[in-house]
């Protein structure tokens, strides 16, 4: 019997690398396609719960899953605790996720700037009540995601962990960049290092500025962390999951991973899928060099019959067998 790499409360993780949750990417489609390559766990497109409680469709959307994700994370958000708690409820009792996790780290200005996201650590009672409430609210384990802190003149990161797990966190997944500072700017993972010797028995997962595989390795190394987010990266190569280097994928590969993709985000949205997967296909093909006429065919095209074979048509005319 394999044993896990590690535990959050009494779920076993196998892995060390998880893809991050990310508004617009994390979609059912991609993060099944990560899973099969190699990422520990799925966490949700983040559930914005002042929407959810009004019964918005397109919230309800971020939590279709399937048995081959789990275990499968819904992440909450909102600057309201009670709330965040009630819809918690309801998502345990409606979707079954397997964990909880509360957003402290999305910092759009429309995000933060209610006290949502990165904006909940400027407030420690809300932080402390959140996690108390949600962890009372459901069965599952509640885990954080969150920053160094508000900007650099508040890194209390160590101190609302420690509210965190105190209320009831099971794990704490640790951006190694404050709200205030742009990806531009490198991320600091010496916090992430301070986090887990603080909290050598509570799992501790990495994330910022992890490109390849082995970045990975050195954010393991360095930190000490139970695991690796990885976010931007992983769009134009979820084969990172599998530590790999896009180089290292078959242009095969990529083309059957494409149509694949494609095609699973159409069942999953015939009506919508055509714009989003737009911003995948373009980081697919732009290792493949090829022209902005047909880059830009396929990105303005609407109809998805036409759009799948000119996909094939392109592939083809890069020596891919389709």
């Amino acid at each position: 019997m394999t044993l896990p790499d590690f535990t959050i409360a009494d779920i076993p993780i196998y892995g060390r690398l998880i893809l991050a949750p990310m508004d617009g990417i994390s979609d059912a489609a991609f993060r099944l396609l990560t899973r099969r390559l190699g990422s520990a766990y799925s966490v949700s497109e983040f559930i914005n719960t002042l929407d959810y409680a009004n019964q918005k469709n397109y919230q309800k959307k971020r939590l279709l899953t399937s048995t081959e994700e789990r275990p499968f994370v819904a992440q909450l958000l909102d600057n309201d605790a009670v709330r965040m708690a009630e819809c918690a409820a309801r998502i345990e009792e409606e979707f079954h996720p397997d964990m909880i996790d509360i957003n402290m780290g999305c910092a759009a200005k429309s995000v933060a700037g209610r006290g949502a996201g990165v904006g909940m650590m400027r407030n420690p009672k809300l932080v402390r009540d959140a996690f108390a409430l949600v962890s009372q609210a459901v069965k599952v384990p509640v885990t954080a995601k969150m920053r160094l802190g508000w900007d650099s003149s508040s890194l209390n990161f160590l101190e609302l962990a420690n509210l965190a797990a105190e209320n009831g966190a099971k794990a704490i997944a640790l951006h190694g960049r404050t709200g205030k500072i742009s990806f531009q700017k490198p991320a600091r993972w010496q916090p992430i290092a301070e986090l887990k010797r603080a909290f050598p028995n509570l799992p501790i997962i990495g994330n910022g500025d992890v490109l390849t595989p082995a970045d990975a390795r050195r954010m393991l190394d360095e930190t000490g962390c139970d695991a690796v987010m990885i976010g931007r990266a992983a769009k134009a190569n979820p084969w990172i999951f599998s530590w790999r280097l896009r180089e290292e994928v078959s242009l095969q590969e990529v083309a059957e991973t494409t149509l694949w993709q494609f095609d699973e985000m159409l069942a999953n949205d015939p009506e919508n899928a055509i714009m989003p997967f737009r911003k995948y296909l373009k980081a697919y093909l732009d290792p493949c060099q090829i022209s902005r006429e047909t880059m830009r065919a396929l990105l303005t095209c609407g109809d998805e019959t036409l759009l799948r074979q000119s996909i094939i048509q392109v592939f083809r005319g890069l020596g891919a067998n389709l």
